[in-house]
């Protein structure tokens, strides 16, 4: 088949978004089986590695949000044929192109502009709650990270069951367990942290319940003698938890490293931390604690919508809504080793449970099923 996908979330700084695409990208690829046309837009051109693996490539150089404009008031130029003929689209990253002939996939990660609307930017409130009914009932097949993503697809934009398809999301092969030595003498190195610390990795956004964190973090350090160390860039709703942010900061004991332009720490950091504190409100996948308990990182994450199907038994859950469910279950984790290393001893075997091969077959067969 000649596949028309969109490659615009590949891009140089990549989000979860990005890197989902680009791994399933890359193992089909890998196959040979189909022959993959490239369609990006933007100011910013996808990872020229991935690029030079397509069949061919076109981008738009107009920026992305005046391209979907463009497609909802005229339904041109369709997809399929600025690709010059394509059996099918592959839409990656929920907006639904215009297309002559072509078969359409469109990939919904999750729902929470839908279900919780206050912990997401206007600018993708307004566009993709308009626009994303109309894109599931027009898809030929939509495929989500999980089966809690699916569920509320079902529910939330009256879809059947048999037309979504999960293709769960793994790690990049980096993610392994590290000597916690050697990884704590990198950290201490490149990032001037002392073991022992307490980590998360996201966007830092209200969604992630970052306020939550703080203040479990906040009640707890008197306590224990942990840093609490964010990776990740600002993002929308950070006036929730800013004022607690500053004052973390200010007292020595907060970090913020922003994005890693290094990936190659990032491991370390899993590797050296004592606990991957992660009690995110809603999670379409929620990849961080899969790249933790990879590494053998013991993971206190949150029991809503997918984080029980990425952590599986090998992590410990809290309720985001409760603060105290938060400080009192790290609090535990931290102060009983044995609990720990069973947690690390556990954690990548939940891990290797999810693969990229399983999900490129899982989304092959959906390219299949429409061929």
């Amino acid at each position: 088949m000649r596949i028309g996908i969109d490659v615009s979330p590949i891009a140089a700084r990549p989000t979860g978004v990005g890197r989902y695409t680009r791994a399933v990208l890359g193992q089909l690829l890998a196959t040979g089986e189909h022959d993959f046309l490239g369609l990006s837009s933007g100011r910013h051109r996808p990872d020229p590695a991935i690029v030079a693996q397509l069949a061919a490539h076109r981008h738009l150089p107009l920026p992305t949000r005046a391209l979907y404009a463009l497609w909802s008031a005229t339904g041109r130029p369709q997809a399929d044929r600025l690709l010059g003929g394509v059996d099918l689209i592959h839409a990656t990253n929920y907006y639904l192109p215009p297309v002559a002939s072509a078969k359409r996939v469109v990939t919904i990660y999750d729902l929470s502009f839908l279900r919780h609307p206050e912990w997401s930017s206007p600018k993708i409130v307004g566009p993709f709650s308009r626009g994303i009914r109309r894109f599931a009932h027009d898809a030929d097949a939509i495929l989500t990270c999980s089966e809690a993503s699916k569920k509320d697809i079902v529910e939330l934009l009256d879809i059947q069951p048999a037309k979504v398809t999960v293709a769960y999301g793994a790690v990049e092969p980096a993610f392994v367990p590290r000597d916690r030595e050697a990884s704590r003498r990198r950290v201490a190195t490149r990032y001037d942290i002392k073991a022992p610390f307490i980590l998360f990795v996201g966007t830092l956004e209200a969604r992630k319940n970052i306020a939550g964190l703080l203040a479990a973090f906040a009640h707890l350090q008197d306590k224990i003698p942990h840093e609490l160390v964010l990776v990740g860039q600002p993002g929308w709703g950070t006036q929730d938890f800013d004022e607690a942010l500053q004052r973390g900061k200010a007292s020595g004991r907060v970090r913020v490293l922003g994005y890693l332009e290094d990936r190659d720490d990032l491991p370390h950091l899993y590797s050296a931390a004592e606990v991957f504190l992660f009690p995110s409100h809603y999670e379409g996948f929620g990849l961080p604690v899969l790249e933790a308990l990879a590494c053998a990182c013991p993971v206190v994450t949150s029991n809503a919508t997918s984080l029980p199907e990425v952590g599986g038994e090998a992590a410990v859950y809290v309720n985001p809504q409760d603060p105290a469910s938060i400080t009192s279950t790290l609090s535990r984790v931290l102060e009983d080793t044995a609990l720990q290393a069973r947690m690390r001893e556990q954690g990548p075997t939940q891990a290797a449970r999810f693969t990229w091969d399983s999900a490129a077959a899982a989304t092959n067969s959906v390219y299949r099923s429409l061929a």
